[in-house]
């Protein structure tokens, strides 16, 4: 036996939360929009910010 999850158990799951989801990693990717605004020297810390929160979104997308 094995604690590998179910996928069409987290399927189903998820399709109640995919408009949470959605709107959560349009508005990391929204981050982006700052970076013309921006000096260049400060685009890496909107780059990691923005990869920071898609890795929290996907963990918990995983979680459940």
């Amino acid at each position: 036996m094995t604690d590998a999850p179910n996928p069409g158990a987290v399927a189903a799951r998820l399709r109640g939360d995919a408009d949470d989801v959605e709107a959560e990693v349009e508005e990391a990717l929204g981050s982006l929009e700052a970076l013309e605004d921006l000096p260049v020297t400060e685009h890496v810390a909107v780059f990691e910010g923005v990869q920071q929160r898609l890795s929290e979104i996907l963990s918990n997308v995983d979680d459940a």
